[in-house]
């Protein structure tokens, strides 16, 4: 009977082993990101005044210096007011190369656009927001090119909702009691503790991103920055208390398409 029990014993423990690793190697339970813009953002059309003063082909205090590579001869300048009693609405945008002046009226660039000249290609980059508001802040990058005259035209521009769809299709998330992991496909970025506790349940789709969307065109490499936000049973309103900013690394081809890559956490909350 010894031998019995020590033959049982045995492969009761065996039997456990299997179990323990089997529940180690077991995977969570991973989904995709959701998007809160739902249909493209497009383009967008200026208040009538910014084009008529933008038609006076002056350069006063009425607008602002984004960009200026004396080098180059290249400037960038957004319209910050029409005069002193109208705002410019986040619209129009001038591009001075070597003397000759490109004005883009319906080029949006909000209240802190930003402008990178590349003297290798000859690009430059622009980008600002095209929503703001409190919690929000969406920006649209455009890629702009000179002919040979001189004048600049777009030559590209991404989206909002469409760089919002590419990362909703890279990025995924776990959650497990008030732990949330999140993912580059399968790869753990960043694993936070929810804080907010007056809010019951996270929402079934927990993890949304698309109210915080911007461009990093600092470096000679383009990053979009997105903060994804958590959704409870109670309301609708996203919540940003601990989650960390996913960078990824806009590679753009010929063709105006790009791809992403080099995904990371840029900052911690």
């Amino acid at each position: 009977m010894k031998k019995l029990s020590f033959l049982w014993i045995a492969i009761l423990l065996t039997v456990c082993g299997a179990v323990t690793v089997s529940c180690k190697g077991k995977k969570v339970e991973m989904k995709p990101v959701k998007g809160v813009l739902e249909n493209p953002i497009g383009a967008q059309e200026a208040p009538e005044i910014v084009g008529t003063t933008m038609d006076r082909h002056v350069l006063d205090e009425n607008f602002e210096n984004i960009l200026n590579d004396t080098a180059a001869k290249v400037s960038v300048w957004s319209l910050v007011r029409c005069g002193e009693e109208h705002s410019s609405d986040g619209y129009g945008i001038v591009v001075v190369n070597k003397g000759a002046a490109t004005a883009f009226a319906d080029l949006r660039h909000g209240n802190a656009p930003s402008a990178r000249y590349d003297a290798a290609s000859g690009d430059i980059w622009i980008t600002g927001g095209v929503m703001e508001g409190t919690g929000v802040l969406v920006e649209r990058f455009n890629l702009l090119r000179f002919q040979e005259q001189g004048y600049a035209y777009i030559a590209a521009a991404i989206d909002p909702y469409d760089i919002q769809q590419a990362l909703c299709s890279e990025l995924n998330y776990s959650v497990n009691g008030d732990k949330i992991t999140l993912y580059h496909g399968e790869h753990e970025l960043a694993t936070v503790t929810n804080t907010v506790n007056d809010l019951g349940d996270f929402y079934e789709d927990a993890v949304w991103i698309g109210e915080q969307l911007t461009y990093d065109v600092s470096g000679p490499n383009l990053y979009v920055h997105t903060t994804p936000g958590v959704s409870f049973v109670t309301g609708k309103v996203l919540h940003y208390d601990d989650m960390p900013t996913i960078s990824a690394r806009v590679t753009l081809n010929n063709d105006g398409s790009y791809t992403l890559s080099e995904f990371s956490i840029v900052k911690e909350r």
